[in-house]
């Protein structure tokens, strides 16, 4: 080997290690999410061996968002900057296949809540780290630092969302044909983990420059941001209290709606409202925030009404535009408010504002999903699906002029960098 060469392969060497490190974080945030929403498609079938009640059915979902995932983002995010990315990373894969075993040994309820509360913590442990990762390690893909963030965000979104869309799929396609339908989902999705595992080991460790002592990280919204954070934070809970309500019930809804009890079919759904989402976020960054807000709330009002018009009439139509809908406008107002508050922060207090961010959108994806299974005790479950559709719509409905009043007094500028 020539000089020239040898020194050619050694600045390949970080890169490649860099591209090693991204891949393993990307597939561990897939792996982590499609597992989050995989049980969606099981819940109308436990629900039968077990007999629990829609509330019950409701708080498998909620439980381990509100117990465990909301406290976690602010404990594991701080804490990987200190003890290092990979091994929360691996301890968040590990936990959470225990909680796929407790799934699939469960004999009663509490082994299902006792596997949501495992699969959370392993969400918790994971997530931010994984996604840290992305980011640090995009420059094996990208010199230019701009081109190489984007790259992050967008493998971000691939992996988190398009997990939370084939889990479902995956469930409900293994549970209605496979053998073992209680069984074979988890069982798969445990081999997943474990190929997972595997790719995460390059993410780098404790690196040798990390502060040596760990602080509780409390979202903090700068003065500057205020005025519009608090419509944004509103926007959030709304759109992520659909994605939250429909992956706890919307199997079990679709089943009742459609008069089928296929499971692949009723967890396709899902699939395709997240999937949607996904597609209408790559496709958001072409469309001014503002536009993307107001049409998406506007588009996500319009889809919550088609599924309450398919719940009437028990439209497959009404129904597949109604998880469309619903999807375009959860992606659109989802990427208009992160791109509005990413442009308006300053790059300094970025990760804090982003943080608070993510913190409102699992308090929309837990907390009203209680109400509806509380609600359901009185009413039923598809009635209280019905009046958490029509609040939500009711809501977006009503932050559109206020959306485009906030625009005329406090518009978007890039904040000085500092």
């Amino acid at each position: 080997m020539t000089t020239a060469t040898a020194a050619s392969a050694g600045t390949r060497g970080a890169p490649g290690a860099e591209r090693r490190a991204f891949v393993g974080a990307a597939a561990a945030l897939a792996v982590l999410f499609m597992g989050n929403n995989l049980p969606s498609a099981l819940y109308g079938l436990l629900r039968q061996v077990f007999g629990y009640s829609p509330l019950v059915q409701t708080l498998l979902y909620a439980v381990p968002v509100v117990l465990i995932v909301l406290p976690g983002l602010l404990v594991f995010g701080a804490l990987s900057d200190v003890a290092g990315r990979r091994c929360l990373v691996l301890a968040g894969l590990a936990v959470f296949a225990a909680g796929d075993v407790a799934f699939m040994l469960a004999s009663s309820t509490a082994w299902l809540f006792a596997g949501r509360l495992a699969q959370g913590l392993g969400i918790a442990l994971g997530t931010a780290p994984a996604a840290a990762t992305l980011g640090d390690s995009a420059a094996g893909f990208r010199q230019d630092p701009a081109s190489a963030q984007r790259l992050a965000a967008l493998a971000g979104t691939i992996s988190i969302t398009g997990g939370l869309a084939i889990g479902p799929l995956l469930g409900g396609l293994l549970a209605q044909y496979a053998h073992a339908p209680r069984v074979t989902p988890l069982a798969v999705h445990l081999g997943l983990v474990a190929v997972a595992l595997v790719l995460a080991l390059p993410i780098p460790g404790r690196p040798a420059g990390a502060a040596g002592r760990w602080r509780l990280a409390v979202p903090r919204i700068p003065a500057q941001v205020r005025p519009r954070f608090g419509l944004i934070a509103v926007a959030e809970v709304l759109c992520w209290a659909v994605v939250g309500v429909f992956s706890a019930v919307i199997a079990s809804l679709l089943g009742s709606i459609l008069q089928t009890g296929n499971l692949a079919l009723t967890a396709g759904g899902l699939f395709v409202m997240i999937g949607t989402s996904a597609a209408a976020q790559l496709g958001a960054p072409r469309l001014a925030p503002l536009t993307a807000q107001v049409t998406g709330l506007s588009v996500l009002a319009a889809g919550l009404v088609l599924l309450l018009a398919a719940a009437i009439t028990h439209s497959v139509v009404l129904a597949v535009l109604a998880m469309v809908g619903s999807g375009i406008g959860h992606g659109l107002v989802f990427a208009g408010n992160l791109a509005e508050i990413t442009v308006a922060t300053p790059a300094a207090e970025r990760g804090g504002v982003l943080g608070a961010v993510y913190f409102v959108n699992y308090v929309g994806l837990g907390v009203p999903v209680i109400g509806v299974g509380i609600l359901s005790l009185w009413t039923g479950l598809q009635a209280a699906t019905a009046v958490a559709a029509t609040v939500i719509a009711a809501g977006c409905a009503l932050l559109v002029p206020l959306v485009i009043r906030r625009a005329e007094i406090h518009p978007t500028h890039p904040a000085p960098s500092r």
